[in-house]
């Protein structure tokens, strides 16, 4: 039997990554011998790529070795498994947070729009999606998505501009950004001619406020990318994690990229 201390330490080792990668961590430690620690740090660390996960890795390796050195490697990997499996079901499950900036609540807990969304991003490993109509002094926001881009995370980004709005958008939202994201992400936004029209001509502007990260976790807000909506303005949205509808909201936008309603900067 696998010790309750260790079995802590597994889930909070497994709990964030992705099943396809505990299912290598998991086949590492069914070809590791019993107490050859190097050698199971070594092929651990050769199923993980990203430097802060080999991190966790090395730390749980360590950790076992010291206070649970008679737990067999077949057990520890029946039970990184057995943890992702449980960590994937609640993943799934949908959960939902009211996000806010604004005067402090007292009646309720809310959580900032910005930590939210900070939050999200610092979790990604895989994807993100950002769409907002304005881009402006949002530096901490632009901070963390040029990290996620670092660690590997693929990052598209839907913006208005000057150009496609047609003089609703006064300043570059592009330039806004900053070069660091210019270079790391995919940039697109709705040309004016892929806007539908009303008998006088007017049409519509690119207004959605959406960060989505991994399929798994996206946030719906009234808060553009900038500082006085992260921390002056009061905005309102909605934290939704897990269930279909974050993998609903990616599908839309990868089938409006595809239908070339986006394109790219």
């Amino acid at each position: 039997m696998i010790p309750l201390s260790l079995a802590e330490q597994i889930h909070h080792l497994v709990a964030d990554m992705p099943v396809e990668l505990v299912a290598r961590l998991a086949a590492a430690l069914q070809d590791s011998e019993n107490g050859r620690w190097s050698q199971i740090e070594t092929r651990l660390g050769w199923a993980v790529s990203q430097p802060d996960l080999r991190q966790k890795v090395v730390a749980f390796v360590t950790y076992w070795q010291r206070y649970s050195p008679e737990t067999t490697t077949e057990s520890v990997a029946l039970a990184v498994l057995t943890a992702s499996q449980v960590a994937n079901h609640y993943r799934q499950m949908q959960q939902l947070e009211l996000v806010w900036t604004g005067p402090d609540s007292q009646v309720i807990p809310l959580r900032r729009t910005d930590q939210a969304l900070l939050q999200l991003i610092r979790e990604a490993r895989e994807s993100l999606h950002i769409v907002s109509f304005a881009v402006y002094k949002a530096e901490n926001i632009t901070q963390a998505l040029v990290a996620a881009a670092e660690r590997g995370v693929s990052i598209a980004i839907y913006l208005e501009t000057p150009d496609a709005s047609e003089g609703k958008m006064s300043f570059d939202t592009v330039k806004a950004l900053g070069t660091a994201i210019q270079k790391r992400a995919r940039l697109y936004m709705w040309p004016r001619e892929k806007r539908p029209l009303t008998e006088d001509g007017r049409f519509g502007s690119l207004h959605a406020k959406i960060a989505l990260a991994d399929r798994q976790t996206l946030l719906i807000s009234s808060a553009n990318l900038t500082d006085y909506a992260m921390t002056l303005n009061m905005e309102m949205g909605i934290l939704v994690r897990g269930g279909e509808v974050p993998k609903h909201v990616e599908s839309l936008l990868l089938n409006l990229l595809e239908r070339g309603v986006f394109v790219k900067i």
